[in-house]
């Protein structure tokens, strides 16, 4: 007869047993990859009362050879968490918005809107700190991020790593969620986003300007230029042009105010994160001798701004030190280029420096909007001359020192 010790050896062996047979056996339940989509560009239309979201999602697939397709999502509500929600019922799935790199801003939204919308997103965890923001200066966010889906490959691929790119490779100016709500909510209450729209649609890129100024990204370069279907059946080409124009948010005005490619440059000139890429004079004279592009490329940048009371005026100095190294290294081969070419060079890059920034700083008076900063800096550094500012009042004044390397 079994004891009740040899019992519950046997019943615990049992146990043993019936757990690794459980353990063999294929898992059968819904798989992790069919409860979620990842969303990595987020567009975003509307204001209170209506919100519409579109969504480029990367939709994980076992069967499929990378893993994954691509696809976008729209959905409405009356506010932003309520557009996101019915994104999420509509698709049948959670969406992880923890790869988010992007969100689109959709053309003539209030900065009250667009504060609330950055802010609920930020706050919910649902877009970080480095995630970029990024104005839609042609179109609705929405329909923009629908026709870059349509160019062939994943709009992710064409937005995100423009923007991505343009941050730590490119001369233009870019902006991060937080650093938006950070400039927003100085003493300056004024920030930027940089502009995107796809080539052919609705307006057309602006041209590259001329006549010896100084830009970043080659002058209004595109990048990732994909084929899409037409609407009238044929193919064309489409690109998402470079963000060389920035819509500012701020100041009276409750809609962006849009700063033209060349007062753009004057921001991003004193931009302190913008410290490389390409540049480029046009038309320019070098000693008597007309040249149609000239092309550097920035190997160093260092902004200075110095504020101070000074005979009764607010005195601001930018100082801005670069070093541009000569894409096109035939010229350095000239017995002339340092005779008086570099020289003359040096100069031009200084003046077309100079004029850029205050080009801005003009544009930012006449405005009365302060997207550069500059009450934010008498407030840091000038305790005086922010007691009494007035932006119509400020005197400006640019120093640039570049030097061309060989």
């Amino acid at each position: 007869m079994m004891t009740r010790r040899r019992r519950i050896l046997v019943y615990k062996l049992f146990c043993i047993l019936f757990g690794l047979v459980l353990l063999c056996l294929p898992y059968r339940g819904m798989p992790y990859s069919d409860l979620r989509v990842v969303a990595t560009v987020l567009g975003i239309d509307g204001g209170v009362g209506e919100v519409s979201v579109a969504a480029q999602l990367a939709v994980p697939v076992a069967q499929n050879g990378d893993g994954k397709a691509s696809t976008v999502a729209t959905a409405k509500g009356g506010s932003i968490s309520e557009a996101l929600e019915n994104l999420e019922i509509g698709l049948g799935r959670r969406v992880d918005y923890g790869h988010l790199s992007t969100v689109a801003i959709g053309e003539g939204m209030t900065l009250e809107d667009v504060t609330e919308h950055v802010s609920y997103l930020m706050s919910s965890g649902k877009a970080g700190p480095g995630a970029y923001l990024v104005y839609c200066n042609a179109s609705k966010a929405v329909d923009f991020i629908e026709q870059a889906q349509q160019m062939g490959e994943s709009s992710d691929a064409e937005l995100g790593s423009l923007i991505s790119y343009s941050k730590s490779g490119n001369h233009v100016a870019t902006t991060t969620a937080l650093r938006f709500l950070q400039t927003l909510n100085s003493s300056s209450h004024a920030a930027i986003m940089p502009c995107v729209e796809l080539e052919g649609s609705e307006s057309d890129a602006q041209p590259a300007a001329a006549g010896g100024t100084g830009g970043g990204g080659g002058q209004g370069s595109s990048s990732g230029g994909q084929s899409g279907q037409s609407s009238g059946g044929g193919t064309e080409r489409k690109k998402l042009v470079a963000a060389d124009t920035v819509a500012v948010y701020g100041g009276e005005s409750k809609l962006p105010v849009m700063l033209d490619a060349y007062t753009t440059k004057g921001v991003v000139w004193q931009d302190k994160n913008s410290d490389f890429g390409l540049v480029e004079l046009r038309n320019v004279l070098v000693d008597g001798e007309e040249v149609k592009s000239l092309s550097t490329r920035i190997t160093k940048k260092k902004v200075k701004r110095s504020v101070k009371r000074e005979n009764g005026e607010n005195v601001m100095e930018y100082k801005i030190k670069m070093k541009l190294r000569l894409d096109d290294s035939r010229i350095c081969g000239s017995p002339l280029f340092y005779d008086k070419w570099k020289n003359a060079i040096e100069d031009e890059f200084e003046s077309v420096i100079q004029n850029n920034l205050l080009a801005a700083v003009s544009f930012s008076k006449e405005n009365k909007v302060d997207f550069l900063g500059i009450r934010e800096t008498f407030r840091k550094f000038c305790r005086e001359g922010f007691d009494s500012f007035e932006l119509d009042n400020v005197v400006v004044t640019v120093k640039a020192d570049v030097s061309i390397q060989t």
